[in-house]
């Protein structure tokens, strides 16, 4: 998807949403200062239409000014971090030295401040295959939804919400267009991990001028009212982790890679024989490989060093024909794509027969019923012994020594006596 494409969509969702904004603004219930009500007026061309257009990002934002790190709430999380939560804290910090230099150029490269880069700590600990209870995604926790919204691919092969690089780029332009929306930093947090739709009904239905006067006055659901607090503390620590008592991250490689275009189905095993890479490896610098295996025309990440191999090999690497697999199952061959659940299915039906073949066999096998069953065999035996015994010839043999048995007396040969 071309970023024009990304732009267009974007543009129209952020109508939307901010068109909610826009009405509270116009009605007076919201507190907005000048650079809101001038950019309103002014008429000027941008991402939201002028009459529901909002301050641009601040000058000191654009140049990656800090937070306030001393606001309600942010040193009971770090006391949090150090204690409940100090295991995940120091698992998140020491793979945030991998990750964040990267997010940062790109967040200070769109004008964003750069503290911002710590927002996957308390997201996703920077776990690019980390998954939520609400199904988001990767390090900064996509849902499928605003996952394409912004350009990122999901399917069956490829998710990339679980691309640090590419899922840091969908999060810069969203993180950019709720600041567009509310014109405030606080608000943006919350919008992102709330939705900006609840943020925005929040604000026309109270007129609350901040984050911090939403969380003051419980507007905010509980798990939001503690997200900026949160991210504030993870600030605050990653910044000056000793002084916290956590260790500086260090020792884990920048995120550095080359890029091959595969222009076949090719798994990462294969691609590493070819290039000498170990498959493990390449499924670390390709964590949106959903089965590890490419699909036609990707991109593959390789380290630094391996790309041109890999090319070499490609240009004269003809894959094997693969045999038919069966997979051997107590007895039985499964042709391959036969999942359990199929089996699962199939074993059912068969259970369910069995148990119809034994109810039928209990029922047989009552006394009343055996009687009935005998009665029958018996009739039919009976009957059957006089069907054969009228298709039998009459033929009687006697017994030996009988009057019946004697054989007629053959008349007397010879000369008939005389006189």
């Amino acid at each position: 998807m071309s970023h024009i494409q990304i732009h267009t969509r974007s543009a129209e969702w952020a109508a939307r949403v901010a068109s909610i904004v826009g009405a509270v603004l116009i009605s007076g219930c919201f507190n907005a200062g000048p650079s809101v009500k001038q950019a309103m007026t002014s008429g000027a061309p941008g991402l939201v239409p002028a009459v529901a257009s909002v301050a641009p990002v601040a000058a000191a934002h654009q140049k990656g000014a800090s937070f306030d790190l001393d606001k309600p709430g942010v040193r009971s999380n770090v006391a949090t971090f150090q204690t409940e939560l100090r295991d995940f804290f120091d698992g998140a910090l020491l793979r945030s030295a991998k990750y964040v230099p990267t997010m940062t150029d790109m967040l200070i490269h769109e004008g964003l401040p750069a503290e911002l880069a710590y927002l996957p700590l308390i997201e996703s600990g920077y776990r690019p295959h980390a998954v939520s209870p609400a199904g988001a995604v990767g390090p900064w926790q996509f849902i499928p939804e605003t996952g394409k919204r912004y350009g990122l691919r999901i399917d069956s092969m490829v998710d990339e919400r679980r691309d640090p690089i590419k899922s840091t780029e969908a999060a810069v332009q969203y993180l950019k267009d709720l600041h567009e929306m509310f014109g405030d930093w606080e608000l943006s947090l919350a919008a992102y991990n709330s939705g900006e739709y609840r943020v925005a009904r929040i604000i026309a239905n109270t007129g609350a001028p901040d984050f911090w006067a939403m969380r003051e006055r419980g507007y905010l659901p509980s798990e939001t009212s503690q997200y900026v607090p949160r991210f504030l503390a993870a600030v605050r620590i990653a910044k000056a982790p000793q002084e916290y008592g956590f260790v500086a991250p260090a020792g884990l490689p920048p995120f550095h890679f080359e890029t091959v275009n595969v222009d076949r189905q090719l798994s990462l095993a294969t691609a590493g024989g070819l290039c000498g890479v170990s498959a493990s490896e390449l499924a670390e610098l390709n964590p949106a490989l959903r089965r590890g295996i490419t699909p036609s025309g990707y991109a593959l990440r390789v380290p630094t060093g391996a790309a041109e191999p890999l090319r070499t090999a490609l240009a004269s690497y003809v894959e094997p024909a693969r045999p038919v697999q069966r997979v051997a199952r107590a007895g039985r061959s499964e042709r391959r794509g036969t999942t359990f659940a199929k089996i699962d299915r199939r074993r059912q039906v068969a259970t369910r027969t069995d148990a119809a073949r034994s109810r039928t066999a209990r029922r047989c096998t009552s006394p009343a019923r055996q009687r009935t069953v005998l009665r029958q065999a018996t009739r039919s035996t009976a009957a059957s012994r006089a069907r054969r015994r009228e298709a039998e010839p009459s033929v009687r043999v006697a017994r030996a020594g009988s009057t019946a048995a004697k054989a007629p007396k053959a008349p007397a040969r010879g000369r008939r006596r005389s006189g």
